[in-house]
């Protein structure tokens, strides 16, 4: 199912007779004689690309106990030489046809199911019949050569290893809590490095025989596709594999039998959380109306405990942060969870409260403006999504082909959902909502998982204390919620005076327009036929945080996010989103270090809304004192007396070796914040980046055209103060190092390696969009060369980060990171292998004009796939402007920016970079190496 499916809410269906589904009729769903199940849906949202996916019932769970980790491990496997594709052939014709591996070309395991994800350009034909070539060895084809097997042993033990920290044993705790001691337990889905490195490779190609058989596969397809041209190649390429037709093994988690409380503690938590939890059945086959109803009905009682639980976060309660979810974890159980996180001195009370709310939906559940307000907003989001002439995304029907095979969940169309929605929201009422929760309440035990730091542990009240308390969830005495809200009918009590047109200049490199208005904004309109009956605005000016001294450097960070809860105008934040409930109109305001600046979006139905929408917003910001007051006292209670950890201090430690030490990298303290977090200066802060609109650039994205907007510009936007703001920035990095520098710690609380190296140049930059093009391109070719020499010769690494940048602002800056995480007997063998690829790409010897051309085909196809969204147009726009770049050639003639890069160019680059520049290099060994 779309949209509604996809909040991923599921409870048992009522039984009785109901109207089936009708699956839309655009999606072709059969199944071959050998049981393999195949999807295909075409839509051209985004021309010219395409996701093929390969579905495998199998996982973790189908292991014998010689075989733990293996439906992982396979999974590596299949990207490491298949019947037509041999080693690491794969990956690089893919690649050489412009997808990108991690990014375009992936695949994960889990307890039940194992998935391979492709993202592909489909112009040329040849390529999507290599892919589901590729997709057919998956099923049929798999060479599993002994040499790759063993160089992928120490991948997966990598992989292993880079997931090891304290913080996983309370993550592992939870979800023995949510396995409650079944054969899931035993199956963890990578295994453990005794079984990764001795398992047999007689026992690896035993599992793929058995288990990767077409009857629990599914191909699902879609995207810029021809449906007869896969259908076709589907039977020819898969119709031959055979079939055993096996049986996997079923899961089952038995629910609880008691209440039980379960208490963990260690010296890394930061905080005090409660988790109720009930296990409870799972919920799949949505191919009735009644069960679509019901399945509606669990995503509205998700939305209105939701609102409810952040309304309430704004009281004076014990606990914050309050959670309530039903859903699926595995495809054979769900669970409720409610999660709260509590003061350890005042630990009952929290859980008290929490126990009354949560009474206080199930006992008397919502008011009529709750639920009307949910109503609106569900059905006009749909409203919209069934209105929009473009065809539906390729990435959200991949989801709903995911939820059909695996759970049974029928893909109809957006119309017939519309439908759906629209008649079970005309019978939907309080009385209704209400019987709803009586009849998912359940009278089933709970599990309550309490983590918390060792010494807050020492600060909570006894076990027996606690389990009592947190048992009354389910017997709770509450009075009915009164929700008092007053909504004013307007959101402007008067039409701003607008501004005029100064002068209008053609940019005929974009075909847009520069609107000059007399208040000193600039707005760029284009036309655009991307998204229609819609308008995007998204602006910016130079400033941001660096644009503010020390002493408001803290306020400014806390003054957008503390006017947006406080609300606008007459308007408190709850009154807003009641008032906007159903409309399309959204205003964002944002300030981050270089720049302030808004984003917002409506259909063009809603476009006076939205103008007012963001006048109101720029010009009449509230600050509410209680809230405020309570805000910082949430920032202040959030920071931790507890120590830090290792690893905590060692990223502070290199941050400030990288960054330098001053107000803007140092985290605030508990006495800082006292101090420095004023409410005057929010206001103030507010109404200089956002109340006037000298030297403001916006752009506006619409299908329509500009005599249709240009009334609501000079109103609205040039309705804005003209007022002056001054934007030079008051932030002065410091200097970069000179030398090399070695920051080496011995104390890590994992058994890892984590390691980085950083180089940075102050050097004044020219022709950034070249720059930006070559940085890209070099930073693929140098991840290619480290992931390739690492990972998949070395076996020494799952992975290697690389980072190449450059800013302007608020001074020159370029930064090169690597970054990986390994055993530490490697440290001193990856950083020699890591300092001879530099050095030979620096000085021109290694040749990487193959690699180069890869990189190349994939930056072009991902700029004409960004190029189809109206945000692609936003951020170049701003881009254009903020860097004050020479030309529009990095959007109009970008191919030829690309293409003329060469090798030689990198190379120059990379000497430049990690050659001649002093290097910072940071290892956080494990404690006692």
């Amino acid at each position: 199912m779309r949209n509604i499916l996809s909040f991923i809410i599921y409870f048992i269906a009522l039984s009785g007779f109901s109207q089936g589904l009708v699956q839309d009729s655009v999606l072709i769903k059969k199944q071959l004689n050998n049981g393999l199940t195949y999807y295909i849906y075409p839509t051209d949202k985004v021309e010219g690309e395409a996701h093929f996916q390969l579905f495998v019932k199998v996982g973790s769970l189908q292991e014998t106990e010689d075989q733990r980790g293996l439906a992982h491990f396979l999974e590596h496997m299949a990207f490491n030489g298949t019947k037509h594709f041999e080693a690491n052939e794969l990956i690089e014709f893919l690649e050489n046809k412009g997808s990108k591996f991690g990014h375009d070309l992936n695949a994960h395991t889990s307890f039940e199911e194992t998935i391979y994800k492709l993202k592909i350009p489909t112009k040329d034909v040849t390529v999507v019949d290599s892919t589901l070539t590729i997709m057919s060895d998956w099923v049929n084809g798999l060479l599993l050569d002994p040499l790759e097997v063993e160089k992928e042993r120490g991948v997966v033990l990598s992989e292993w290893l880079s997931k090891q920290s304290p913080k996983i044993q309370s993550t592992q705790v939870f979800l023995d809590v949510l396995l409650n001691k079944s054969f899931y337990s035993e199956r963890k889905v990578i295994g453990d490095t005794t079984s990764l490195r001795h398992f047999k490779i007689e026992e690896l190609r035993a599992f793929y025989e058995k288990w990767y058989d077409p009857s629990l596969i599914a191909v699902a397809i879609t995207g810029d596709i021809n449906p007869k041209m896969i259908e076709q190649a589907i039977i020819e390429k898969f119709a031959d594999i055979p079939s055993k037709k096996p049986v996997p093994t079923i899961g089952s988690i038995p629910d609880y039998t008691i209440d039980s409380l379960i208490v963990y503690s260690d010296q890394w938590t930061k905080k005090t959380e409660l988790n109720y939890i009930q296990l409870q059945d799972v919920f799949k086959g949505v191919n009735t109306e009644t069960a679509y109803e019901n399945y509606l009905m669990r995503s509205v009682l998700n939305k209105l405990t939701s609102e409810r639980l952040a309304k309430l976060s704004f009281d004076d309660n014990h606990y914050t942060q309050g959670n309530i979810s039903i859903g699926n974890f595995l495809e054979s159980k769900g669970a409720l969870v409610a999660t709260i996180e509590l003061k350890p001195e005042k630990a009952l009370e929290g859980i008290n409260e929490f126990n009354t709310h949560f009474q206080q939906i199930f006992q008397y559940g919502f008011s009529s403006l709750e639920i009307e307000k949910i109503k609106k907003t569900m059905l006009g989001s749909f409203k919209r999504s069934v209105s929009d002439q473009k065809s539906i995304s390729a990435s959200g029907m991949i989801r709903q082909m995911y939820q059909d095979f695996f759970y049974g969940n029928m893909i109809i169309s957006l119309e017939d959902e519309y439908q759906l929605m629209k008649n079970s929201f005309s019978k939907l009422d309080s009385i209704q909502v209400l019987k709803a929760l009586k009849a998912n309440k359940k009278d089933t035990p709970f599990h309550y998982l309490l983590t918390t730091n060792s010494d807050d542990s020492k600060r909570l009240p006894n076990r027996q204390e606690l389990i009592s308390a947190a048992k009354k969830i389910k017997t709770q005495k509450a009075t009915p919620y009164k929700d008092t809200i007053d909504v004013p009918e307007v959101l402007l009590n008067e039409t701003p005076k607008g501004g005029t047109v100064q002068r209008v200049v053609a940019i005929p490199e974009i075909d847009a327009q520069e609107i000059h208005l007399s208040n000193g904004a600039m707005v760029v309109y284009k036309k655009s036929p991307l998204d229609q009956n819609k308008i995007l605005l998204a602006g910016f000016r130079k400033g941001g945080f660096y644009a503010v001294d020390s002493t408001n450097y803290l306020n400014a960070q806390y003054t957008a996010p503390t006017v947006s809860m406080s609300g606008y105008g007459d308007f408190s934040r709850e009154a807003l989103s009641y008032y906007l409930a159903g409309n399309s109109a959204k205003v964002q305001f944002l300030i981050d270090r270089t720049r302030s600046g808004l984003f917002g979006s409506t259909n063009t139905k809603d476009i006076k809304t939205f103008f007012e929408l963001f006048y109101l917003k720029a010009t009449q910001p509230r600050v509410d004192s209680l809230l405020f007051n309570q805000l910082k006292e949430m920032a202040i209670a959030k920071i931790s007396n507890k120590p830090e950890s290792a690893k905590e201090k060692f990223q502070e430690e290199f941050k400030y070796i990288v960054r330098g030490k001053d107000y803007t990298t140092v985290s605030q303290s508990k006495e800082s914040l006292e101090t420095n977090l004023q409410q005057q200066a929010i206001t103030d802060i507010y109404n200089n980046y956002f109340g006037v609109a000298d030297n403001y650039v916006l752009t506006l994205i619409t299908d329509k055209e500009l005599e249709d907007i240009l009334p609501y510009i000079k109103t609205y936007i040039g309705g804005i103060p003209k007022g002056e703001f001054d934007n030079s920035y008051k932030y002065k990095p410091h200097p970069i190092h000179k030398k090399d520098v070695d920051y080496i710690k011995h104390n890590g609380d994992s058994p890892k390696a984590v390691f980085s190296l950083v180089f940075q140049q102050d050097h004044k930059l020219k022709d950034i969009p070249n720059l930006e093009v070559q940085n890209q391109l070099l930073e693929a070719i140098l991840k290619l060369k480290l992931n390739k020499r690492l990972r998949e010769e070395l076996g020494v690494v799952y992975g290697v980060s690389v980072s190449i940048s450059a800013t302007s602002h608020p001074t020159p800056l370029s930064r090169q990171t690597i970054a990986l995480v390994c055993d530490p007997s490697d440290v001193d063998m990856i950083t020699t292998e890591i300092k001879s690829i530099l050095k030979g790409v620096g000085s021109g010897k290694t040749n990487i004009a193959q690699h180069l051309e890869t990189v190349k085909t994939n930056l072009i196809k991902n700029f004409h796939i960004n190029k189809q969204r109206n945000s692609f147009w936003t951020k170049s726009i701003r881009d254009y402007y903020f860097n004050q770049y020479d030309n529009w050639e990095f959007v109009t003639d970008y191919e030829a920016l690309v293409n003329k890069v060469s090798a030689t160019d990198l190379s120059k680059n990379a000497k430049t970079y990690f050659l001649k520049t002093p290097r910072i290099k940071a290892v956080l060994y494990p404690k006692n190496y």
